[in-house]
């Protein structure tokens, strides 16, 4: 039941931090091949993604900003306006597949553990999918539908796609609750398949705001909290090897 009094709180949330981490053909990103500077000569820490390694560097929040997200729909009812292939009919969100079939995603309002909700929250043109924000009694998902025949796959968050479109991170930040994970997916894209290569969960930081800025390197919020409950947000560049 209390999952339902945050599901519309926490469905825009997700709409604005899923949003603000879809693949564009954003100049800015795509073609900066600068980072900002670290902090530290050697890195502050590791994140192990599978066989892939991230050297994670302290940045500081001018350097950060340097990179804006780019605009952002607010509301699924924005999201809906651009795309005539998905519509809502009620507790229902109806997908029109390529192959001329339907994919639908029907909301279980009940009050146990049954309960699912789905917001339609971004279009991802560069992988043929659309990307859904779940929401579950306890918990939260993301389930990403291929434009194409309606296969569906689950992810911890909204993805954020690298630029030369060949890789997929998603982060999702828990640091309370733990009803969802903490820490970072990452995923492989070939033509319209997609495979993860490894996920990793975080003990001492959670991931905020991620976006790639080039081919090899990810810019993160660092938050954490204190032993007082105050939450303090860093900022990081992570340099795939």
């Amino acid at each position: 039941m209390m999952n339902k009094l945050w599901f519309l709180l926490c469905a825009s949330i997700v709409l604005v931090l899923g949003c603000k981490n879809k693949a564009t053909d954003h100049k800015a990103i795509a073609t900066n091949d600068s980072t900002p500077p670290a902090i530290n000569s050697i890195p502050d820490d590791t994140v192990q993604l599978g066989d892939k390694t991230f050297f994670v560097y302290f940045i500081e929040k001018a350097d950060f900003d340097k990179f804006p997200l780019p605009p952002v729909d607010s509301s699924e009812a924005d999201v809906l306006a651009k795309d005539s292939l998905v519509k809502r009919e009620g507790n229902k969100l109806v997908i029109q597949l390529q192959n001329g079939k339907q994919r639908i995603m029907t909301n279980n309002n009940s009050d146990g553990d049954d309960y699912i909700g789905y917001t339609y929250a971004a279009n991802y043109p560069a992988i043929k999918r659309k990307g859904f924000f779940v929401a579950y009694y306890e918990g939260n998902g993301y389930e990403l539908i291929n434009a194409l025949d309606g296969d569906s796959m689950m992810t911890w968050s909204a993805p954020s796609i690298s630029p030369d479109k060949k890789y997929m991170v998603t982060a999702s930040m828990d640091l309370v609750a733990a009803f969802d994970p903490n820490g970072f997916q990452l995923f492989s894209i070939n033509n319209n398949e997609i495979k993860q290569i490894g996920e990793a969960n975080l003990d001492d930081w959670g991931p905020g705001m991620v976006q790639w800025i080039n081919n090899k390197t990810i810019l993160s919020e660092y938050i954490t909290i204190n032993d007082d409950g105050n939450t303090q947000i860093r900022y990081v560049k992570m340099v795939m090897q």
